[in-house]
């Protein structure tokens, strides 16, 4: 019986070396290699920009992983998540989920693009955002910085707001985020308003409007409604 049994044993030996150096050529030779990667969702982005990225395209398929490509690729600030496939014989496809723009962040003499959970990120595209602008005087912002998104919302919500809103003299309403405890702050042509932080923004505006429905014609300098049942007005 071993005498029968050692043949076995050696064949399949040879047969396990022949199949690991198929896998190895495999692996690594040129037959397999990536030369076509698909992009698909993008706007913000190019599809040259997420195939470079991605670090897909020449690489061996078998050695590829589409797990590490896609870390790549959300590195990308516009890119909020990402599906990557890999496809024999040569081939890739990378699918990208990008962030929807609220409003426009300008920060540092740059203007960005900003989502709903604060992330600043640039976009190929200038007309991809709504045209609500906030101005961070506070410090400069780059792509891909987080700003916090309860601040975002209150200022995109201030941003809204036009003259009519205000009062006739109140032209050319801005949304400015100021260094310092005046926080947020909506500067026009004849006065301004702080708001301070996001917390209570309606209620605040709010204040605000009565403010100026009182007052059609008097001289001001700012109307402070950080606290909103405690108001501010200059001159006093």
């Amino acid at each position: 019986m071993a005498s029968l049994a050692d043949p076995v044993r050696a064949s399949a030996a040879a047969l396990a070396v022949v199949c690991a150096m198929a896998l190895v050529v495999l692996a690594v030779g040129a037959a397999f290699t990536v030369r076509s990667v698909a992009v698909e969702g993008t706007h913000h982005l190019t599809p040259e920009a997420v195939r470079s990225q991605s670090g897909l395209l020449g690489a061996r398929l078998f050695l590829a992983s589409a797990a590490r490509a896609r870390e790549r690729v959300l590195l990308m600030p516009a890119a909020r998540d990402a599906r990557v496939e890999l496809a024999l014989p040569d081939a890739a496809r990378v699918t990208v989920s990008e962030r929807t723009a609220v409003g426009r962040w300008v920060s540092g003499g740059a203007e960005w693009f900003v989502d709903a959970e604060g992330v600043v990120f640039g976009s190929v595209d200038p007309a991809a955002a709504p045209a609500l602008r906030v101005t961070d005087e506070r410090a400069d912002h780059r792509a891909g910085d987080r700003v916090d998104p309860a601040l975002v919302q209150a200022a995109m919500r201030l941003a809204q707001v036009q003259t009519a809103d205000l009062r006739p003299d109140a032209t050319s309403p801005r949304v400015v985020l100021a260094a310092g405890p005046d926080g947020l702050v909506l500067r026009t042509a004849a006065f301004e308003i702080r708001f301070g932080g996001p917390e209570r923004i309606e209620d605040k505006l709010a204040a605000a409007r009565r403010i100026l429905r009182e007052n059609p014609n008097r001289k001001l300098d700012y109307v402070d409604v950080r606290t909103p049942d405690s108001i501010v007005i200059s001159p006093s």
